[in-house]
């Protein structure tokens, strides 16, 4: 029992001790570690690193993803030299035992007594080592500014960047409706992970808006067999899946009713060729009709070009019975030469009635007129004769 009471007040004088020294000196080391800066107060550093627009040019009305990479350019830890040395006053705890016999219930026993003095002591602090720290970059709020374009989402609360880590923040946007070049201001709301605001980010991102697939309004070739069109990329962008279709027909039939070119790059064109199978034209005077227009995708932009009509010459048999095919500009050479027609108009059978009569009467006419001088001759060789006599 003696031993147990003589080692709790040797536990207890150890506590006292070592509390009131730390008391006595806690306060003055954390005034110490501010006064020397050990671990600064700077702020977040994040910036936009990169941005992709896909597809690279929009057409108008197009939807597209913009992709905006932002980065903590705090690539590697924060180090720091601390080497503090300074004299401090204190207050100085200590404790001592004494230890006399005594006699407790007849037996002797061994009487423990403790007695704390308070002294002023000095003392000097001698710190020299190193610290290394790190600053996170959290993202309050990530947006762009919607005016022209139309800007379907937004980020809020959207994470931590540690140093040297890079995050993707992708927007879904549409575009205007007219050709332009346009600015996109990209915002960013930025806290330290105490929660205090940081220097945040305005990024102004450009964005072009144009271009178009046409096709040209004169084919590059039109015959009885084939029609071959041009497609021309005008805009500033690849486009793709492009095809050439026939979107009306009248009088006409051709082996395939689309044509697929695939991917026409920036400022190139490609040629869509139709094979001609069948015309069943109704009149003699008139031609087929194909009205063609091109599909494609810039994109997941599905877009039409503009329509070209297209006039196919029609085959015929002529009058004559030999069986030749014209083209249409051989027809329309013969419609303008009445006399070669297989067929006329009232008016041109008019004109034919006119004709014969006059062939009729120039063939009565001749003959007179040859009887008449034949006649003359005759007589004068007459009277030559008589003279001579």
């Amino acid at each position: 029992m003696n031993k147990l009471k003589a080692v709790f007040f040797c536990l207890l004088s150890v506590l006292v001790l070592f509390s009131s020294t730390n008391l006595c000196f806690a306060d003055e080391v954390d005034d110490l570690l501010d006064k020397c800066e050990i671990a600064p107060d700077p702020k977040p550093s994040a910036m936009v690193y990169d941005y992709e627009l896909s597809p690279e040019t929009l057409m108008p009305g197009d939807v597209g993803v913009l992709t905006i990479t932002l980065k903590n350019m705090q690539d590697k830890p924060i180090e720091k030299d601390v080497d503090i040395k300074e004299e401090i006053m204190g207050n100085y705890t200590t404790v001592e035992e004494t230890t006399e016999k005594g006699i407790e219930k007849d037996e002797e026993i061994d009487m423990h007594t403790i007695e704390e003095k308070v002294e002023p002591v000095k003392r000097t602090i001698d710190i020299d080592t190193e610290t290394r720290f790190t600053m996170d970059a959290y993202i309050k709020d990530a947006y762009i500014v919607e005016n022209e374009f139309k800007v379907y989402n937004r980020y809020i609360s959207a994470g931590v960047i540690g140093p040297g880590e890079k995050v993707d923040f992708a927007f879904k946007i549409k575009a205007p409706a007219e050709d332009g070049i346009y600015t996109l201001k990209f915002i960013a709301d930025i806290e330290d992970m105490e929660g205090k605001s940081s220097k945040g980010i305005r990024y102004f991102i450009p964005v072009i808006v144009s271009g178009t697939l046409n096709l040209l309004s004169l084919p590059l070739e039109v015959s009885q067999n084939e029609v071959r069109l041009e497609v021309i990329n005008e805009g500033l962008s690849d486009v793709d899946s492009v095809y050439v279709v026939v979107s009306k027909a009248s009088g006409v039939e051709f082996a395939r009713e689309e044509t697929y070119i695939g991917r026409i790059q920036s400022g190139e064109s490609a040629i869509a060729i139709f094979n001609v199978i069948n015309i069943k034209a109704d009149g003699e005077g008139d031609s087929a009709n194909a009205i063609f227009k091109a599909a494609y995708k810039n994109g997941v932009n599905k877009h039409e070009s503009n329509q070209v009509c297209v006039r196919i010459p029609c085959l015929h048999r002529s009058g004559n019975g030999n069986g030749e095919e014209e083209s249409l500009l051989e027809k329309q050479s013969e419609i303008s030469i009445p006399a070669l027609s297989s067929k006329s108009t009232p008016a041109l059978k008019s004109m034919e009635k006119g004709l014969g009569a006059a062939v009729a009467f120039a063939g009565l006419l001749v003959p007179g007129i040859l009887y008449l001088f034949l006649r003359k001759r005759k007589e004068k060789g007459e009277g030559e004769g008589e003279d001579r006599r």
